[in-house]
């Protein structure tokens, strides 16, 4: 019975959503009853700790124990309080200004991985993935209607104009550049 109800708590732990004793009965090819006599046990041996194991319709689920969901709470919104880096609000503004992108698109802008950037932007749910139409094997990236409501707009057509962003900037000058390259660099840029 032990080994039983090992599988089952590895297999609910593993799926991640809710399954019913007779699928685990098929899947473990065991007794239904069985399976159901192991579930009730595993239920009732943790019912007092941080995992416990939930019952609706007849769908067996392993979940965080209601009497910690503060806890829970605060440990998932820690990383959505802390500010966004340079380098996620830089993915994040070439994402806005050129969607849908994919990701080697985003990373041959950046000129370096973006992997940490885009998950940490989808966890916050500023964008999200998008299947590409013409190959199936290639994924875009996208704003959400979250990011929308982040800055108060309404349509990604109410972002600034890129060009009027830049008019302004002026390039980081390359060492040993003669003083007139300087001046006609700054000149096409006003």
């Amino acid at each position: 019975m032990d080994k039983l109800k090992s599988a089952i708590e590895s297999i609910l732990f593993a799926s991640g959503k809710p399954l019913s004793a007779k699928y685990l009965a098929k899947i473990l090819e065991a007794d239904e009853g069985e399976i159901s006599a192991a579930l009730r046990n595993i239920a009732e041996a943790q019912k007092n700790s941080g995992i416990i194991l939930l019952e609706a319709q007849g769908q067996w689920q392993l979940a965080t124990n209601s009497s910690n969901s503060s806890v829970v709470k605060n440990f998932l919104n820690a990383e959505l309080r802390e500010k966004l880096t340079d380098a996620t609000v830089e993915t994040l503004a070439i994402i806005a200004y050129r969607q849908p992108i994919s990701r080697s698109e985003i990373e041959a802008i950046r000129g370096v991985n973006c992997q940490y950037s885009l998950r940490h932007l989808a966890i916050r749910g500023l964008v999200q993935k998008i299947p590409n139409p013409n190959d199936s094997r290639q994924i875009f990236y996208e704003t959400t209607l979250e990011f929308l409501q982040h800055l108060g707009i309404s349509s990604i057509k109410e972002l600034p104009e890129f060009e009027k962003l830049v008019e302004n900037i002026r390039l980081p000058e390359k060492p040993g550049e003669p003083e007139n390259k300087k001046a006609d660099r700054t000149a096409s840029k006003i």
